[in-house]
């Protein structure tokens, strides 16, 4: 039995109710295919930037270790000269 003869038995079996309702889950389950792929993008994109905010708090940590380091060498310069007079 080739495909379309088995198509063509299959729907002579069906009543149209059958279909309209076959017809509904799919649409339905097609639009939970959409919803959650937007989901996962949409939490994908949120973990990107949760990430990014992360990496933006380390970069401005070391920002502010890096002046803390310069006003210490500041410091031991000064201390420096003042044990030498």
């Amino acid at each position: 039995m080739d495909t379309n003869d088995f198509v063509e038995k299959l729907l002579s079996q069906v009543s149209l109710d059958t279909m309209d309702f076959a017809s509904d889950v799919e649409r339905l389950l097609a639009e939970q295919v959409v919803f959650l792929r937007e989901r996962i993008h949409a939490l994908r994109s949120e973990v990107v930037l949760e990430d990014h905010a992360i990496v933006r708090q380390l970069y401005e940590r070391l920002a502010e270790k890096d002046e803390q380091i310069a006003h210490m060498r500041q410091e031991v310069q000064f201390l420096r000269s003042q044990l030498a007079a």
